[in-house]
């Protein structure tokens, strides 16, 4: 009897407990390319890193083409926003958050509008041809253009 209910309580741990968590982490795994996008309208068929960092930071408000620019943020605690500022200019989340504050406490500039996923990120662009993001690789489809790709 003990042995049966020792038996049961642990396979109850592994179906409730370890299978999910395993499956979780495999489906949360590290971010391989990450892709900045903009509206297929627009000019822009490539950015460098500088040019989009420069954009990112706000000490470009247009693209090279001269049209305004409308840039498109992730979650401010999201994994895909840390590393896309490693990969484009070496910047730890807790510096950007810094410079942010910085220039948001100055009244120079607001930062960019906050959306909650790659594919809003993907949705507002395609419908805005002044718009720029950054999504993970995968999410990408015909409705937006890759102007720079970030690579592990």
């Amino acid at each position: 009897m003990k042995i049966s209910v020792n038996f049961t309580f642990l396979l109850f741990y592994v179906v409730i407990c370890l299978i999910p968590s395993l499956i979780f982490a495999s489906s949360t795994g590290k971010i391989k390319e990450i892709a900045v996008v903009v509206n297929p309208a627009n000019p822009v068929t490539e950015l460098t890193t500088k040019e989009v960092s420069d954009i990112y930071l706000s000490r470009r408000r247009t693209f090279p083409s001269g049209q305004p620019v409308l840039v498109l943020e992730q979650d401010w605690s999201g994994e895909l926003r840390d590393n896309f500022y490693k990969r484009l200019n070496g910047m730890t989340i807790k510096r950007i958050n810094a410079y942010w504050v910085r220039l948001k406490f100055s009244g120079e500039i607001q930062p960019p509008p906050v959306l909650p996923s790659s594919v809003a990120v993907r949705d507002t662009v395609k419908n805005n041809p002044n718009s720029i993001g950054y999504i993970e690789a995968d999410v990408v489809d015909d409705s937006v253009r890759v102007v720079l790709i970030l690579k592990e």
